[in-house]
């Protein structure tokens, strides 16, 4: 038993997959990400990006999701689906629809940018309100 534990701690790649939660086989998981990258990339050419920013974002998003897919997946309870797919094809269509929600993920973060202002006032003024003759003084 030592020894065998001895032989895991030296594989860099079972712990780093230890580490991300992947209960699977490896080469399944790098198939399934390759596959999503794959999906989100095709994805960005029929949706151009609009700057350079776009692409790392896109691809982080499809790598993201895809392992959370994956993991969620793995767990899903049998018998659920009368097909079930097998993992790569789940992290392959989630890549793919990574790219919308990448960008939407961008403009939202653009237009709460655009509002920080008038959020910032709204919070102060609800977690730290003036008393009620201060309020009346100022109208």
């Amino acid at each position: 038993m030592k020894d065998a534990a001895a032989d895991i701690s030296r594989d860099w790649l079972t712990l780093l997959f230890a580490g991300l939660g992947i209960t699977f086989a490896p080469h399944e998981w790098l198939g399934g990400l390759f596959l999503a990258l794959a999906g989100a990339s095709f994805a960005r050419h029929m949706d151009p990006e609009q700057d350079r920013r776009e692409l790392w974002a896109v691809m982080l998003g499809a790598f993201l999701a895809s392992h959370l897919a994956a993991l969620v997946w793995s767990r899903w309870p049998d018998g659920w689906f009368t097909l079930t797919p097998p993992v790569q094809v789940v992290m392959m269509a989630t890549g793919f629809f990574s790219r919308r929600l990448t960008r939407f993920v961008m403009r939202l973060a653009g237009l709460i940018e655009a509002r920080t202002d008038t959020i910032a006032d709204r919070l102060i003024d609800r977690i730290l309100p003036g008393s009620k003759s201060d309020r009346e003084n100022d109208q």
